[in-house]
Parts: structure tokens; sequence; C-alpha cells
């Protein structure tokens, strides 16, 4: 039991952090404000004369991540040409893939942590389960530091996206205009806030579960 007991504890500890940072990535991704937020401040939309509003091409961008449209294609409405080109469209495929197993990763994640919380605490590891979360914070910010690192390396980190996904932008291809390589540093600002709240919100609920109760309160 009690080698079962210490891998489950080092477990959640590594999977804490992970699991705060997988949530706020897949929200920062999925949703269409870090889209929008771009396009309005870049005004590049305008700029290329696409023939859609900063609005509808971040929902466009936002529905698709989400799996709401399977196909990655936009029509420019004056010319009545889609925009994208088909290496754009399995660049983005392969990046939702990604997403999406990173999603179900964190589905994973989560059952475990459920699980052992579960385990620890009908044994009355209250303190253990505090501790693990502790830890699991103080690994977070070792996490976050590295994140800013690599980000800081930016060209390192887009030229191992390309490779890992396999395609390299040409010069026409619309896609890295509307997003540039800023926006992983806009993604990460956002990803580093909502991943905070995450955090702050499963300490508040360990806290609950890992009060001691008193004779007379």
């Amino acid at each position: 039991m009690k080698i079962i007991n210490r891998t489950l504890f080092v477990l959640l500890i590594l999977t804490i952090p992970l699991s705060a940072i997988l949530t706020a990535v897949n929200l920062s991704a999925r949703l269409p404000d870090i889209y929008r937020y771009e396009f309005n401040r870049s005004e590049i939309v305008s700029e290329m004369g696409l023939g859609v509003t900063n609005d509808e091409l971040a929902r466009f961008f936002s529905e698709y991540m989400l799996g709401t449209l399977e196909d990655f294609q936009y029509t420019d409405v004056k010319r009545e040409r889609p925009i994208f080109g088909i290496g754009e469209a399995v660049f983005m495929d392969r990046l939702r893939s990604l997403l999406n197993v990173s999603l179900l990763s964190l589905a994973v994640m989560v059952c475990f942590i459920a699980f052992t919380y579960w385990f620890l605490l009908r044994q009355d590891r209250k303190e253990a389960v505090r501790f693990a979360y502790r830890a699991g914070m103080v690994l977070y910010a070792g996490l976050a530091a590295g994140i800013a690192f690599l980000l800081y390396k930016r060209e390192a980190v887009t030229r191992s996206l390309d490779r890992f996904l396999l395609y390299r932008f040409e010069e026409t291809d619309v896609v890295p205009q509307l997003l540039p390589p800023v926006i992983l540093f806009e993604v990460a600002a956002v990803a580093a806030v909502v991943s905070l709240v995450v955090l702050l919100i499963g300490y508040s609920i360990t806290k609950r579960l890992t009060r001691v109760v008193g004779m007379f309160y």
C-alpha cells in the first residue's frame, strides 16, 4: 500500500500543474477572444482586403479549433475565392489534432486527480493531499519559467512547430500574416492568467476537502 500511495502522490504533484496548463492552453486556443484581439491590434484583416470582419474571422478560427467546422477554409466573398491554401489547411488540421490530444490527456489527468483525492482521503491522508497540491504549485512555477524561456527563443519554437506539423509556410500564405509569431506571447499571457485561476480554484477546493473538522466547529 505504501508503494501505491507514494506513486500516486508523486503523479499527483506532476498532474496538478500540467492539468492547469493544458486547461488554459485549450481555452486560449479555442475561444475567439485571442484571435479577435490580434486582428483588432494588427488591423491585418482590413489591410489584406479579405472581405470579412475581424469578428467573423475570429469566430471562424474558434469554431474550427472547437471542431464545429470540419474544413479549414473561408471564402472571400468579394473575390469569390478561398482565402487559405491546401497546405495551410493541413497545418491547421494537425495543430487542432495536437490540441485534441492535449484535451484527451487533460481528461485523463482530471480523472486521475479525482481518483487519487478519493483514494488518499479515504485513508485520511489529508496532509499528504495538501502537501501534494502545494508542491504542484511550486512545480507549476518552474514549468511557467521554462515555458517563458522557450517563448523568449521564439524562432526556435516556430521552427520546431513547423517541423513537428510537417509544413513550412510560403510567402503567399495567409495564416502566418493573420497569426504572426507574436500571438504565441498573447496566448501564453492569457494561458498564464487562466491557469493561475484554475490553480487557485483547485487550491480552494483542496483546502475544503482536507480541512480538519474539530470537535466544537
